[in-house]
């Protein structure tokens, strides 16, 4: 792809800011694809089947909201997808940027907030890969889905995937900690995440620390924060809320996943319009 085929557009963002504290998006943005791995062409598989089966096929505008590094928003642009992908963390969209640089594929990135998409009954489809656990008060949670749907043109598709609140519980209680290191350019680069469990709240309090080592210094970034897990039945509140129908949940992005497969729960809707 030639640097002609990409745009990165920065846009005022009015709030969610203190996302963009984590150092896993901000300072170590460089490192995030070294130390979270994805089954990115297995899931984007999944994911063009879905929304084929709705009526949404390659040539269709897609928004990846959420889209990080840029691996899911590449991907799709691939496979014949006319994409934007939308973060609010400029370290990351620049890591997208330069993942972009290198592709074959033609796609815009573009700094945003979820809870305010600069955009009109724009697109065909709308991806959302969890970043809706960041929301941890129950207005944003219901306003997101408006934004969405603002975005969408009737008959749109959203597509994305939350933490499931049962089967998370069930996953941190036996994997309360992970720690992944990688040798990198910069030094040896060690993760480490602690979560605790808050039924009452549905919430992972979560302590991370990226520590990046080398012959002559040791650096450490220590981070705490708070995500809040969904249910089925506050998801599908706030989708109908929101105008949308038709609504399917699955455990992955493979069709034939039933919910609890893994500990996200995925959905897809219809934006009625």
């Amino acid at each position: 792809m030639s640097r002609q085929q990409s745009r990165f557009v920065r846009r005022t963002v009015v709030s969610m800011e203190h996302i963009v504290d984590r150092p896993f998006y901000s300072a170590y943005a460089w490192a995030y694809d070294l130390l979270v791995t994805r089954p990115v062409s297995h899931d984007c598989a999944g994911i063009a089947m879905l929304l084929a089966q709705h009526g949404v096929a390659p040539g269709a505008r897609i928004l990846d909201a959420g889209c990080g590094t840029g691996s899911y928003t590449l991907e799709l642009a691939q496979r014949g997808y006319v994409v934007t992908g939308l973060d609010l963390s400029v370290p990351l969209l620049r890591e997208a940027q330069k993942r972009a640089n290198h592709g074959q594929a033609s796609l815009t990135l573009v700094c945003g907030n979820l809870l305010t998409l600069p955009f009109a009954q724009h697109y065909d489809g709308l991806l959302c890969r969890g970043v809706l656990n960041d929301l941890l008060d129950t207005a944003s949670r219901q306003q997101v889905f408006f934004s969405f749907a603002r975005a969408l043109r009737p008959g749109g598709v959203l597509l994305l995937d939350v933490r499931d609140w049962q089967w998370t519980v069930a996953r941190k209680r036996q994997e309360p900690v992970f720690e992944h290191s990688v040798v990198t350019p910069r030094g040896t680069l060690t993760f480490r995440s602690v979560t605790q469990l808050d039924p009452r709240q549905h919430q992972l309090r979560v302590t991370e620390r990226h520590t990046l080592s080398t012959a002559a210094s040791e650096t450490v970034a220590t981070y705490d924060f708070a995500m809040r897990c969904w249910t089925q039945e506050e998801l599908q509140h706030h989708l109908t809320q929101a105008g949308f129908g038709a609504i399917v949940y699955l455990g992955g992005y493979d069709p034939t996943a039933p919910v609890g497969a893994s500990d996200r729960l995925v959905s897809i809707a219809l934006f009625m319009g």
